[in-house]
């Protein structure tokens, strides 16, 4: 279980430093015009904040979305309106 949390972490992280990568570049090069320069230390900020976000951000919405998955592929995990298992609401009644 640690490791799925860790691996999530590491995913979020690279995801988030690479979009703050790309954003703190674009804004860099606005905010400071010098060429360059300004593309460079947006990059760099933007890469720091976006993966301390991405591995917090990212970390717990993979572990949710793995927690979700998993519980779908157990038996009866799905389920229908009425609360029961889905194997329970199409099984006709042949008693009667």
């Amino acid at each position: 279980m640690a490791d799925n949390q860790k691996q999530d972490e590491q995913v979020g992280a690279n995801a988030g430093m690479w979009t703050g990568i790309i954003a703190g570049a674009r804004i860099g090069t606005v905010a400071l015009p010098i060429p360059v320069i300004g593309t460079f230390a947006g990059a760099l900020i933007g890469g720091m904040l976006g993966s301390e976000v991405g591995k917090n951000v990212g970390g717990a919405v993979l572990s949710g979305v793995r927690a979700f998955g998993d519980s779908m592929n157990k038996p009866g995990g799905g389920s229908n309106m009425s609360g029961g298992s889905t194997a329970e609401a199409t099984t006709p009644d042949m008693t009667k």
